[in-house]
């Protein structure tokens, strides 16, 4: 398909001005933006339901204007935001009346292969088991369901949907757009969706179109198109990127306005518990957290802080699991690490620097705590760790260093251009505490 300096709206206003893109075999587009910004208008324009002012639409090489209605219906099929149904029939009826561009004759029978595909169409979308029901018996997610199979009886060379997760509960949701990305991936049908939820379309869609006041941008994969910079552009609003663990595709969040009230330091020193086997630092305050340690490795949000002794030939991560499963601790706000040594002596020690502290702590093995009063962002958290490493390796020389890193920070809000600073102390505090430490431990 292929929209070429396309304009229009309803009555004497125009909505959509010179949009232009094209959408290939087996491509899933996504079409973004702010509300009024155009999308569902476009939508019509596309798909023949509003005449366009200027411009064109081509369908197969052939402008849009030139398919009669039924054979039109041969290649498109719609799935619009809500249905309404006048009349009651059962889902296979309504799925059924997607085979009717197909019929020909007089009494336009359904034939053995007509049926084989509403059956095949039902099944994909989950709506077999109540095939003789009628639709107003339905939920809403129910009949979008339903709808979506007549439109796949059509067996369309490009599908139509507008904002199709509707009504839809998460697990619907994954179903119905996995199926549409597996239909484009292994038939080759072309999807273009309207969307409102940005993470959706960039894990599911190949390219994404964002509009705003009528224009559209140009098309681009989600690795291009979600960024801070572009979303805060199109939206007027601060966002921040994240990084999906299993996709290079990018998420986006919104971010709240921040709190005007000035969040105190955590006075970490007077939180943290040692026992004969274990050091504990709990917060009712989350943590962003990097950790070293086997058990959540990684970025998390810790309220506990664990460093336990196992014997020495117990695996890491089942002891871990095991203890804090046994001892009421949430495993999802929990960064644990664990040695065989000692952990009854243990450094530690608060370093400030006017409004930024830093508070560090060195145990068995040499493991690391590093908990910063302040707003780190991710690639110094990444910094961070490997700079305490580099101390680590440089205080001890010869002496080898078993235990784990895990860098900490209340992202309380502060004063800009501080990380220099905070690099500073840590650098300082991880040198110091780990000279002190290796002494300690003789």
């Amino acid at each position: 398909m292929k929209a070429e300096g396309l304009s229009g709206g309803y009555g004497d206003s125009k909505l959509i001005n010179n949009v232009s893109f094209t959408v290939e075999k087996g491509e899933f587009l996504g079409i973004l933006g702010p509300n009024g910004s155009g999308k569902t208008t476009l939508l019509h324009l596309l798909t023949g339901t509003l005449p366009a002012k200027e411009g064109s639409v081509y369908l197969a090489g052939r402008p849009l204007s030139d398919y009669k209605p039924k054979k039109l219906a041969q290649i498109m099929a719609v799935l619009p935001q809500k249905t309404d149904q006048a009349f009651t029939f059962t889902v296979k009826e309504t799925v059924a009346f997607g085979r009717y561009p197909f019929q020909t004759g007089l009494f336009r029978q359904h034939t053995k292969k007509d049926e084989a595909i509403v059956q095949e169409a039902m099944e994909q979308t989950g709506v077999a088991a109540f095939a003789q029901k009628s639709i107003r018996e339905l939920s809403g997610g129910e009949q979008q369901r339903v709808y979506l199979a007549q439109a796949l009886a059509q067996q369309p060379h490009i599908l139509f949907l507008d904002e199709p997760t509707n009504f839809l509960d998460l697990a619907y949701q994954k179903e119905l757009l996995d199926l549409i990305r597996r239909l484009t991936r292994e038939n080759g049908m072309a999807a273009v969706s309207v969307f409102h939820d940005l993470n959706t379309a960039s894990l599911y869609c190949d390219e994404l179109l964002f509009m705003k006041n009528g224009t559209a941008g140009p098309k681009q994969k989600p690795e291009y198109a979600v960024t801070e910079h572009h979303i805060k552009a199109v939206y007027d609003t601060d966002v921040t990127a994240l990084v999906h663990q299993s996709s290079p595709k990018p998420m986006i969040v919104i971010q709240p306005e921040k709190d005007s009230v000035k969040q105190r330091p955590i006075l970490f020193e007077a939180l943290l518990q040692a026992g004969c086997d274990h050091i504990l630092l709990q917060t009712e305050t989350p943590l962003r957290t990097l950790s070293s340690a086997p058990l959540g490795a990684g970025f998390s949000w810790s309220r506990a802080l664990i460093h336990k002794r196992l014997p020495p030939q117990a695996d890491p991560i089942e002891g871990l699991t095991g203890y804090l499963s046994e001892n009421g601790f949430r495993l999802q706000e929990t960064c644990a690490m664990a040695s065989p040594g000692r952990l009854d002596r243990y450094v530690y020690r608060t370093y400030e620097d006017g409004d930024l502290s830093v508070f560090i702590c060195v145990m068995s093995g040499f493991s690391i705590w590093v908990l910063i009063n302040g707003y780190a962002a991710d690639q110094f958290f990444v910094k961070a760790l490997l700079n305490a490493e580099a101390e680590r390796v440089k205080a001890l020389g010869d002496r080898r260093a078993e235990g784990d890193i895990l860098i900490a920070a209340t992202q309380a809000q502060q004063p800009e251009n501080t990380e220099r600073r905070l690099n500073q102390l840590i650098q300082k505090g991880t040198a110091e505490c780990v000279k002190e430490a290796a002494e300690l431990f003789e």
